[in-house]
């Protein structure tokens, strides 16, 4: 719904499970945000990604290989 081009479009952006992560959705209600998925973000946050969920609580699906 943006103007320009989203992180998805480049290659560096990934969703995961929207039906319990929607856009709008924050924690404690995101599936991704509940205590047993730290293990899970700590992983791809080794690796480089950031997780919108993580660093603004909203969007919990999302999780980019870019800087926010």
């Amino acid at each position: 719904g943006g103007k320009s081009k989203s992180m998805h479009a480049w290659g560096i952006a990934l969703d995961f499970d929207p039906e319990r992560n929607s856009y709008s959705c924050k924690a404690p209600h995101a599936g991704l945000s509940r205590p047993e998925c730290e293990e899970w973000w700590r992983i791809w946050e080794a690796h480089g990604a950031v997780s919108l969920g993580r660093e603004r609580n909203y969007d919990w699906m999302h999780l980019q290989f870019a800087r926010l």
